[in-house]
């Protein structure tokens, strides 16, 4: 335990002023706002961010970044991120918020050497009666060129009872290794995943898959930055638990419910936004699953399969036509549509004995046989691009065999 004046030297700059508190620091003075974290799944806020907002003692507002520039020295940096969770954790406290999450970012440098400077937090939290199972500490991992120095930090606030999240990943340095190291309990994803998913297919189909990963690793996940019903529907889409962002509520300078609602009708338009995903991708493909189901079943029954394939390899999205034994294994070459490969990728295009019985078009086929199976978009081995696979496991005189057509499917 620290000595009472670790926590009460900071006090010391820390004043109430129209029931609001405020800290000094320089010539900066340094108040919160809090902006809400809503559950999807409960639609309501679970917690709060503090954040930082700064000014100069003539008005003039000062970003948390250039605020922290403005710390001449590791002690000083230290001050200054703990002068913010004092006055954070006092306003959060005045307000009456005393059930949600209480999200407070660390300084990287001070996650770092912070208990160079004598113990503070866990002595900053008892003396104000706040349980550390109520705190969230956000770690700016990506700042860190050494991943190894803030594992001890993440355990330190892991063993004081708090939630550990890492903040901004997918920017910077991030990457799984580090998720994988410290163990957050959180992840939070920064805004610019959702930017992309909002303007490009592919990075939208990946982020199902990214946050899937993220689940698998132990961590709840928050995308933040969300400021069009859009961007929401595409976080709901990929199940992110928690969402953070304008379009959820604005920073205030008071953590009320009142000010953060979950908007009205949205789970109603996701599951229209959901279920008009899901006609669009099949309506696309219906033409494509019949003149497939037509040429599978005239090859079980007989007809050469150059003969039976000849409507289906003139479709536009066609790109190949094969045929599998029970265990997986490519009988006979490709039938191929009459469009020039990409030469780069030769080495790959000869696909005779291959063995596809790891597939999903395979193993699904085999599973549910005399019916067409769809995959979902997905990197194609043969041709190094995004591709759709129909495939249907049919009874023949020789035994069974699973029918399979590659469709292009762009990005």
């Amino acid at each position: 335990m620290a000595p009472p004046s670790a926590c009460h030297a900071i006090a010391a700059h820390a004043f109430r002023e129209t029931e609001r508190w405020w800290g000094r620091f320089g010539d900066l003075k340094i108040t919160s706002a809090f902006q809400p974290i809503f559950s999807i799944t409960h639609r309501r806020p679970v917690g709060y961010e503090g954040l930082m907002r700064a000014q100069t003692d003539t008005g003039a507002p000062v970003s948390p970044p250039d605020a922290f520039r403005r710390a001449r020295d590791v002690p000083e940096c230290v001050f200054l991120d703990r002068l913010c969770r004092l006055v954070h954790i006092r306003n959060v406290l005045d307000a009456g918020e005393d059930t949600g999450w209480l999200f407070l970012n660390v300084s990287p440098l001070v996650s770092i050497h912070g208990r160079d400077h004598g113990s503070y937090f866990a002595e900053l939290l008892a003396e104000h009666g706040l349980s550390p199972n109520r705190v969230v500490i956000e770690i700016l991992e990506s700042a860190i060129e050494d991943r190894e120095q803030l594992v001890p930090a993440a355990d330190y606030y892991r063993d004081l009872g708090c939630l550990v999240a890492i903040d901004d990943f997918g920017a910077g340095h991030s990457n799984f290794d580090r998720i994988w190291r410290l163990q957050p309990h959180i992840v939070k994803m920064d805004r610019n995943t959702i930017e992309q998913a909002a303007q490009q297919r592919q990075v939208r189909r990946l982020l199902p898959n990214l946050v899937s990963l993220l689940h698998e690793s132990g961590s709840l996940v928050v995308m933040e930055g969300i400021e069009t019903e859009e961007q929401a529907l595409i976080a709901m889409d990929a199940g992110i638990d928690f969402v953070q962002g304008y379009y959820f509520g604005r920073p205030t300078s008071v953590p009320t419910e009142a000010d953060a609602s979950f908007p009205d009708g949205l789970c109603d338009r996701f599951r229209a936004f959901a279920t008009g995903e899901a006609l669009r991708y099949r309506r696309e493909l219906r033409h494509y699953e019949q003149v497939f189901e037509t040429a599978a079943r005239r090859i079980a029954a007989g007809q050469p399969p150059q003969a039976a394939c000849q409507e289906l390899l003139c479709l536009p999205r066609v790109e190949r036509c094969f045929i599998l034994d029970g265990d997986g294994h490519q009988l006979g070459d490709n039938l191929m549509a009459k469009r020039t490969p990409d030469p780069r990728f030769q080495p790959l295009a000869e696909a005779r004995g291959a063995v596809w019985s790891r597939k999903p078009y395979f193993r699904r086929a085999i599973a549910e046989p005399d019916r067409v199976q769809v995959t979902r978009p997905y990197l194609s081995l043969t041709g190094a691009n995004m591709c759709v696979t129909l495939s249907i496991q049919l009874p023949t005189a020789t035994g069974p065999r699973v029918y399979c057509v590659d469709l292009d499917w762009p990005a």
